[in-house]
């Protein structure tokens, strides 16, 4: 764990990064800093009428350097480190009482006292990179909520509770899926651990890396980009053909990129297959399986922790839990970060056969 050291008096030197122990890097504000971070988001709440406003999606990079020094310090250091899984920042804070009862869909999810946490992910996404969302996915919206929803339970998306969240490369189905997967936590009574894992290298035979680095795989959109799981009146978009169209006909792909000793990693657990006949690369995948199922490990973000999952390094997935439906629910805002907008101009230019980005 990467915590920058305080003193007796809880205050931290402005400039501190310590050695990681762990396989996140994690930094712990300071009860000043929190109070500036989230005095900040407030004022953005008032100032814009929405986190996905376009006026507030220009200028939230800029607002972002008004945050805490030390957490831009943070941000800035561990992002160009190569070994961690995720950042976590811990310590913002959540009046639970303002918040209100966790709802019982994400459409009702925009609630007053959410608002301004918000606009906080936003800011420390400002920090990353740059926002987007998925025109097939929560109808569209930047900044989506985790939350049970009642009937959903044994589904295999994030609305589910008792079916574990499989673990999965967010979005691995397509060539503009984030550089990082961000998570703030409003509301977390049980514990309910997020689980990752990195590229299990040192368990992979040559043969088997050789397999996963050529493009051998089918990876198919997950069901959160469905129009059964999308609102009525945005189920005729015409966004959704491309969803179709990758589920009907996927190309293959990689499940390894890039330098061989630091790869990345693309893959869906419950939504990646060999191409048809391929017993070769059913053999690696079931290897890949297997190493990455025993080699998973646990993140619980309790309520005002914030975490940027590294999606070309790691795989995520979410433990099951009972869900209570009772007003007191986990719940989180997730948010897509990508270093490089340009890379799909494609899907914000409008052309459908590109998978639903906006």
């Amino acid at each position: 764990m990467t915590e920058s050291p305080t003193t007796h008096h809880g205050a931290a030197p402005p400039d501190s990064v310590a050695t990681p122990v762990r396989p996140w890097s994690e930094l712990r504000l300071t009860p000043a800093e929190a109070a500036a971070a989230a005095a900040l988001a407030a004022r953005c709440a008032q100032r814009y009428d929405e986190t996905d406003g376009p006026e507030f999606l220009l200028d939230a990079p800029v607002i972002a350097h008004e945050m805490p020094r030390r957490l831009r310090t943070f941000m800035a250091r561990a992002r160009l480190d190569a070994w961690p899984h995720a950042l976590v920042v811990r310590g913002n804070p959540v009046d639970d009482a303002s918040l209100g009862s966790t709802p019982v869909h994400w459409r009702t999810a925009r609630t007053p006292g959410s608002r301004p946490l918000s606009f906080l992910l936003m800011l420390y996404a400002g920090l990353l990179g740059d926002v987007f969302g998925w025109a097939t996915q929560q109808d569209g919206r930047v900044v989506t909520d985790v939350l049970p929803i009642k009937g959903g339970e044994h589904t295999l998306v994030s609305s589910s509770s008792r079916q574990e969240l499989g673990w999965h490369t967010e979005d691995a189905f397509s060539p503009y899926r984030a550089d990082y997967v961000g998570l703030l936590s409003l509301r977390n009574p049980d514990g309910v651990a997020t689980t990752l894992a990195g590229v299990p290298l040192d368990d992979l035979d040559e043969r088997t890396l050789d397999v996963l680095f050529q493009e051998r795989f089918l990876i198919r959109p997950d069901d959160s980009h469905l129009q059964v799981n999308n609102s009525t009146a945005q189920q005729g978009r015409v966004e959704f053909e491309g969803i179709a169209q990758a589920a009907d006909r996927p190309e293959p792909v990689a499940i390894l990129t890039g330098h061989r000793a630091a790869p990345h990693l693309r893959v869906d657990g419950d939504f990646s297959a060999p191409a048809e006949g391929d017993e070769e690369a059913a053999a690696a995948l079931g290897t890949l399986r297997k190493l990455i199922d025993a080699s998973l490990y646990e993140l619980v973000l309790d309520q005002g922790d914030v975490a940027f999952i590294d999606n070309r390094r790691a795989v995520h997935g979410r433990r099951a839990f009972q869900p209570r439906y009772d007003g007191r629910d986990r719940w989180l805002k997730r948010i897509n970060i990508t270093r490089d907008l340009h890379r799909s101009r494609k899907a914000w230019a409008g052309d459908s056969r590109v998978l639903g980005q906006r």
